[in-house]
């Protein structure tokens, strides 16, 4: 008689634990949500995340907060995150800068890159390689062989020494077996600070994506060597990519995703993961990423995860040459 009680009772909280667990996910969010950002507020990847954050409010019907936390590496935003209670209310806009190249960029960290929950990658855009229009550089191959001869007389633009435009160019220089310890980088803070320089001929290679290159492309004062991605751009249909240039290793997306903190809820995840489906269908929020230089790409928490694994890989095996 005793154990038949003590069965229906266990039978009784089971299904309770049961019920408990869909009405946690419909009532999630039931708060604002804090979205970090490892950024100064106005960049691209600043811009970006509050196009998403802004559509997921009005899907969600609760406020989405972009807090911006710049410096550090990132590492401050990326801690404020890897330390909060795994509710789905402290969420992180993640990339490259942030996740596989964050290990390179900083030889300690507090935690583990892999550790944290990662949601879905939301939108992506190639990196291009840019030159003044007086360089001698017409293709990538005049550069690959100026780099080879003579690897000291290249400059290039890096942006805080281990960012994405930083893991495409050190990729490109490896394809072709230069030291790049011999070439200059030249350190930046911005794309568009980038290519000024380049289009006035103080830096050789300029690297940047197509909001920093846009202006002096179409005004006709930089050169696009090529594009690092799988198709040609299409505001810029005559540069190849740089597989057709010969390059196909540096082939380098900036990508823009969604991560949270270590043991999220798959239930969240899950949330989060339809929501951005369900947005980055939207005409309005395909025209604003636009705006900003991101297409719509979707990968889910898995995908993103062995993305982010990939690129660790390659990065650490290229900064320690």
């Amino acid at each position: 008689m005793q154990f038949r009680k003590f069965r229906y009772a266990m039978l009784a909280l089971g299904a309770a634990l049961v019920c408990a667990g869909p009405s946690h996910a419909q009532s999630y969010p039931a708060k604002p949500i804090d979205l970090v950002v490892g950024f100064g507020a106005g960049g691209s990847t600043d811009l970006a995340a509050r196009v998403i954050a802004g559509a997921l409010e009005a899907l969600w019907k609760k406020p989405i907060r972009v807090i911006n936390t710049p410096g550090g590496n990132t590492v401050p935003a990326v801690d404020q995150v890897m330390r909060a209670e795994p509710d789905g209310y402290t969420m992180l806009s993640d990339s490259q800068s942030q996740s596989s190249l964050l290990s390179v960029a900083v030889k300690t960290l507090p935690w583990k890159v892999l550790d944290r929950t990662f949601v879905a990658v939301v939108a992506q855009t190639p990196n291009m390689i840019v030159v003044s229009m007086d360089s001698k550089f017409k293709t990538m191959a005049d550069a690959s062989e100026a780099m080879k001869k003579d690897p000291g007389s290249i400059t290039w633009t890096s942006l805080g020494g281990a960012g994405s435009q930083d893991f495409m160019f050190r990729r490109w220089v490896d394809s072709i077996g230069v030291d790049i310890k011999k070439m200059r980088a030249i350190q930046l803070k911005s794309g568009a600070e980038a290519v000024t320089l380049t289009a006035g001929g103080h830096v050789g290679i300029g690297l940047s994506a197509w909001t920093g290159i846009a202006g002096a492309y179409q005004g006709k004062r930089v050169r696009l060597l090529a594009v690092a991605g799988p198709e040609r751009y299409p505001d810029a249909p005559d540069a190849p990519t740089t597989k057709e240039a010969g390059y196909p290793k540096a082939e380098t997306m900036y990508w823009l995703g969604i991560s949270g903190p270590p043991g999220l809820p798959q239930e969240i995840v899950q949330k989060w993961q339809d929501g951005i489906a369900a947005v980055l269908k939207d005409p309005a929020v395909i025209a604003k990423l636009a705006k900003v230089g991101l297409m719509p790409f979707y990968h889910d928490g898995k995908a993103m995860r062995a993305l982010v694994q990939e690129e660790q890989d390659i990065a650490t095996k290229l900064w320690a040459n």
